[in-house]
């Protein structure tokens, strides 16, 4: 008894779809269960029942599986690329290879393609997993009151209604926290800030 190709290419995923699709042909299950388990609708648990009755199991794998992509780089391209990259791109990143294969050779390939190339050549590094951003730590106290004042201004309807946006210009002691100055002021330019430190 030989072993089945197509069982041999099924995915954990085609395996179970076809273990259900056996207990509807079975009448182990209703069409509507069947449905339900693999996530589809009724209608299309039915013709994959019509298929696989019809053409057996194999029914359930798509026609074109294991096939190269129509969409595929001639193998002619891709040895021209692979030579390119060994002889004169080996240090460039994919897009920067990509403009030059156009530029100078006459090859229009996009970024993705050329790194997929450089990847397969062992000629660039894909990033695996993104590095997680470090916790942003904040930053301690100056010990001594005066050395670090903080300054800024913020615009605001301080007054509610009355007297529209105004700055509060304002000064603080980085190691105790305590206000130093504050004051409105019309914006916070050149003279008012020199006005407000005076």
């Amino acid at each position: 008894m030989g072993i089945d190709i197509n069982f041999l290419r099924m995915t954990p995923r085609d395996l179970e779809r076809r273990d259900i699709i056996q207990r509807l042909l079975r009448r182990q299950l209703t069409a509507k269960t069947a449905a339900l388990q693999l996530k589809i609708s009724v209608r299309h648990a039915k013709r994959l029942k019509a298929k696989v009755k019809q053409r057996g199991l194999a029914a359930l794998l798509h026609a074109r599986r294991g096939t190269p992509s129509p969409n595929r780089l001639p193998e002619r391209e891709r040895k021209q690329i692979n030579a390119l990259l060994h002889e004169k791109y080996y240090d460039f990143g994919p897009t920067f290879v990509a403009e030059k294969l156009k530029e100078l050779h006459r090859i229009d390939r996009d970024p993705k393609t050329v790194r997929a190339i450089m990847v397969a050549e062992g000629l660039w590094k894909p990033r695996t997993n993104k590095r997680k951003a470090e916790h942003r730590q904040w930053r301690l106290r100056r010990a001594p009151s005066g050395e670090l004042i903080q300054f800024d201004g913020s615009y605001e309807h301080w007054f509610e209604e009355r007297g529209g946006e105004i700055c509060l210009l304002a000064a603080i002691d980085d190691a105790t926290g305590n206000i130093v100055n504050a004051r409105f002021d019309s914006d916070e330019g050149v003279m008012p800030v020199f006005g407000f430190w005076k």
